[in-house]
């Protein structure tokens, strides 16, 4: 691409309000088709992110990256993702919650990565915990049906994005996320019909519910939690954006917040570290908070996926934590664990 071509789409990524759907299509068609080099990728890249992407494109982002991804047929379930970027240490709750919502029956299909800057993703706690999860479609639909839960590697599923990773870790030297950071979460290829999306501050919150709003999801919580956490928060408030009916619902959390504790003082680490944790956890040797912040998620998930109003009472987070205690999460995963290598074999 000339350079004055190149200079065109850095303008149109600056436009004031936002793209329309069809200049945002260009601009994606120029970064996943080889026509930008690096440098020129991450430029754009870098200018969008700092104008501030809009729900409006962040909608058709996802949707052209849904049109180009490997189909995987398995209808329903449920999402659990963040986008990152907190920059704080983390601990994969989303992951963990993945098998306490198996254990009660939830057909979970989670979409995510690895870390970008750690190895601390989900699917690097994934590959330290002994999870094969580069399978074939159909082996992930088997595992799915088999286990109530199966790990999508967006890597592996998004194929044409592999385009834009030269331009995007570039980009990520001089700005926290880029809109593929945002689009991950809702690219899931299985279109699951509700979701837990974590996000690390308010503005973005309000993107993503807007996109959300606009590809029809049944429900959606867009979560955000003190300190800044793509997660539900033990260490202070969280914001919900609940999404149903076209409608978005903000909420305040406030009654699982244990006070005086510090996020800094919650377990966690690199991927060897967290599947450590993630043992004790399932074992029912972690008694600490970061038990509780792993049942304030997924009774968020469980309230969300029953239809009830999110953590108003004990409900979700008392049945997460009978899920944990009484080894039926643990079991889910050992049936995850062991028909996956059976399947990888």
């Amino acid at each position: 691409m000339s350079t004055a071509s190149y200079s065109s789409l850095v303008s149109l990524v600056r436009t004031v309000g936002g793209m329309t759907p069809e200049q945002t299509t260009v601009v994606l068609h120029h970064l996943m088709d080889g026509s930008l080099t690096p440098e020129h990728g991450a430029e754009v890249l870098i200018a969008w992110s700092e104008r501030g992407e809009t729900g409006a494109e962040l909608a058709t982002v996802v949707e052209t990256l849904l049109s180009k991804a490997v189909h995987v047929p398995i209808p329903g379930g449920m999402d659990l993702c963040g986008t990152g970027g907190s920059g704080l240490g983390r601990y994969n709750v989303s992951t963990t919650t993945a098998f306490v919502l198996a254990a009660a029956g939830i057909p979970v299909v989670k979409h995510g990565n690895k870390g970008s800057k750690t190895p601390n993703g989900s699917f690097d706690l994934l590959e330290a915990l002994g999870v094969p999860f580069q399978l074939p479609v159909q082996q992930l639909v088997t595992l799915q049906a088999e286990t109530g839960v199966c790990f999508l590697f967006a890597r592996a599923v998004h194929p044409a994005v592999a385009a834009v990773a030269p331009a995007r870790k570039l980009a990520g030297g001089r700005v926290k996320r880029t809109i593929f950071n945002l689009a991950g979460p809702l690219a899931n290829p299985c279109r699951p019909k509700r979701q837990l999306i974590g996000v690390t501050d308010e503005r973005t919150a309000h993107v993503v519910a807007e996109a959300i709003k606009r590809l029809g999801s049944e429900r959606a919580l867009v979560v955000r939690g003190h300190p800044g956490i793509d997660e539900v928060s033990i260490t202070g408030p969280t914001h919900v954006w609940d999404v149903q009916g076209g409608h978005i619902h903000h909420a305040i959390i406030e009654r699982i917040h244990q006070h005086g504790l510090d996020h800094a003082h919650l377990p966690c680490g690199d991927a060897v570290h967290n599947a450590a944790i993630f043992h004790r956890i399932m074992s029912g040797d972690e008694r600490g908070p970061l038990l509780a912040m792993v049942c304030a998620n997924a009774g968020a998930a469980l309230d969300c996926w029953h239809g009830r109003k999110v953590l108003s009472d004990s409900v979700g987070f008392d049945q997460a934590k009978d899920l944990i205690a009484s080894g039926k999460a643990k079991q889910a995963f050992t049936r995850h664990l062991t028909l996956a290598k059976q399947l990888a074999e």
